[in-house]
């Protein structure tokens, strides 16, 4: 069972104009004004790893996350430097039952840009992954195949954590949504990558540019543990140009 994220119409419109796109086609799209999509709502909403859906008219939000409150969004919403990249099962330090829970709203979907992610894992959860080579081609890879290895790639997005949610909708219709802002920042998220494979934390405080997810009260109490949710929720500039030297 896989939860699905709702995002805006607008969200929505970007996200159809560059899901199809190779790297270049899309960042080739920021050399004209016209046709720069950067900064439009839903360009870094992770594709590859969530379920998205446009927000049904007239939906009623009845909570809402978002760094303007910082009181309470630094009580609930986390981005841990220790789950934001490339992180494989069997990683030291992670939550309990992280990948199921991980899983159940962002999972990922491997690519061939994925075959050498091993080499770029979160240095605060790396570890010698077990690679196969499944195709005898030589080439030895680890991309998710839970067939052909007991290591597998679950995340690599920037991932967003949640916490003490159950208790805050325990009494509202499953129909009702909660919104979560998640601010971009670019420093982490562009084309130089030093400060999100850093250790670095990730800044929660209000931004020029976010990405706001709707998550539908249903999913949130049918999930592995409402308690403790994450939503491999962000991806970088550079998520679909593959791991490279």
């Amino acid at each position: 069972m896989q939860a699905t994220l709702f995002i805006s119409a607008e969200a929505m419109t970007t996200v159809n104009a560059i899901k199809d796109l190779d790297y270049y086609s899309r960042v080739s799209l920021s050399d004209e004004p016209e046709t720069d999509l950067t900064t439009a709502p839903g360009y870094f909403i992770n594709t590859n790893a969530l379920h998205i859906a446009e927000l049904p008219a007239g939906a009623e939000v009845a909570i809402h996350l978002t760094p303007v409150d910082q009181a309470t969004y630094r009580q609930h919403v986390s981005m841990p430097a220790n789950l934001r990249g490339v992180i494989f099962s069997g990683a030291p330090n992670l939550p309990p039952d992280y990948a199921e829970v991980i899983s159940y709203w962002s999972p990922l979907v491997p690519t061939m840009h994925h075959r050498s992610a091993v080499y770029f894992q979160n240095e605060m959860n790396s570890y010698c992954v077990h690679l196969v080579d499944p195709d005898d081609a030589g080439e030895t890879c680890v991309v998710g195949d839970a067939d052909h290895a007991g290591d597998f790639l679950i995340s690599d997005g920037l991932v967003v954590t949640i916490t003490g949610l159950a208790a805050m909708v325990a009494d509202l219709k499953p129909d009702l949504f909660v919104s979560l802002s998640i601010p971009i920042n670019l420093s982490m998220l562009g084309i130089e990558l030093e400060g999100y494979r850093s250790t670095d934390g990730y800044a929660t405080d209000p931004a020029p540019q976010i990405e706001t997810l709707y998550l539908r009260i249903a999913d949130i109490l049918a999930s592995p543990d409402p308690k403790h949710i994450a939503i491999s929720a962000i991806r970088t500039e550079l998520s679909d140009y593959g791991y490279t030297y």
